[in-house]
């Protein structure tokens, strides 16, 4: 069974607050070093490292598909005989 996790408005929004500013700042690291030791429950810094994991995840992702796409048109090329 699943559990139901209860936050309360005002996390949401400092959570919301950090993601966005983070979105804004388009952060690719933590503003600041430790971060998640110094403040491992604020949420507003919690709000800018999940957007700094979610780019980071976007980030691979592309270059994946990258790598996929310039490996499928070598591929195809054949030795040009």
């Amino acid at each position: 069974m699943e559990e139901e996790i209860k936050v309360d408005e005002k996390f949401k929004s400092a959570f919301n607050l950090g993601y966005r500013l983070a979105e804004e700042l388009n952060l690719k690291t933590p503003l600041i070093q430790n971060q998640e030791k110094i403040m491992p429950d604020n949420p507003m810094h919690l709000g800018m490292q999940c957007f700094i994991d979610e780019a980071k995840l976007l980030k691979d992702k592309k270059q994946e598909k990258s790598v996929e796409n310039s490996f499928k048109k070598t591929r195809n090329k054949g030795l040009g005989l």
